[in-house]
């Protein structure tokens, strides 16, 4: 799938932002709402990555994926917070960066080149041990959870938007059509690790 343009780079996230490692030739693929404030703490921590804000092509790329809906909400707390509006149409779905689809960020991205990692209950288990496979040090134990909304304004807008999907069926199935790429490149890919 390809884009035209990028319609969210006024807002801070600019498709293509990577942080890359030229010397083993792996890129890590920046997606907004995926664990990719904590997972930049853990490359800027192995102190092998650098920042650009255009796709660096390597032979591998590491991309962590979630589960739409439950990406959507966290992107809609994120953005409801940032725009300071309240009462959002939120049926739109596509609103910035936070609830784009997934997809939109992996444009120029080889597939076949990427090692994927779910967020589940296992994400930091499976990114603990990518790290250490590829040869980097990093404490991600220890590594700082940034932009978390545990014990923020955003943890009850989180849960705004998390009624919504749990009570209005026909909602789901809307947003499902919506993020159906996402969902086809989930069901599609092997991801790495359990």
């Amino acid at each position: 799938m390809t884009f035209d343009g990028d319609r969210w780079a006024h807002l801070g996230h600019k498709r293509g932002e990577c942080y890359a490692d030229t010397d083993q030739g792996i890129t890590y693929v920046h997606i907004p709402k995926n664990a990719s404030s904590f997972i930049k703490g853990c490359l800027l921590g192995s102190q092998k990555f650098t920042y650009s804000l255009s796709l660096v092509k390597n032979n591998r790329y590491l991309v962590v994926l979630r589960d739409p809906i439950d990406r959507w909400v966290s992107g809609m707390a994120e953005y409801e917070s940032n725009s300071k509006q309240t009462n959002i149409a939120y049926q739109q779905i596509t609103f910035d960066d936070h609830t784009e689809t997934q997809w939109y960020f992996l444009d120029g991205v080889i597939l076949d080149q990427c090692d994927f990692i779910m967020i589940n209950d296992s994400f930091k288990d499976n990114l603990a041990h990518w790290f250490n496979e590829q040869g980097y040090i990093t404490d991600i134990n220890n590594a700082t959870k940034s932009n978390s909304s545990q014990g923020t304004a955003k943890e009850s807008l989180k849960s705004k938007y998390q009624a919504i999907v749990d009570t209005v069926p026909a909602f789901v199935l809307k947003l499902k059509k919506h993020f159906a790429d996402d969902y086809a490149l989930i069901n599609r890919v092997k991801f790495y690790g359990n």
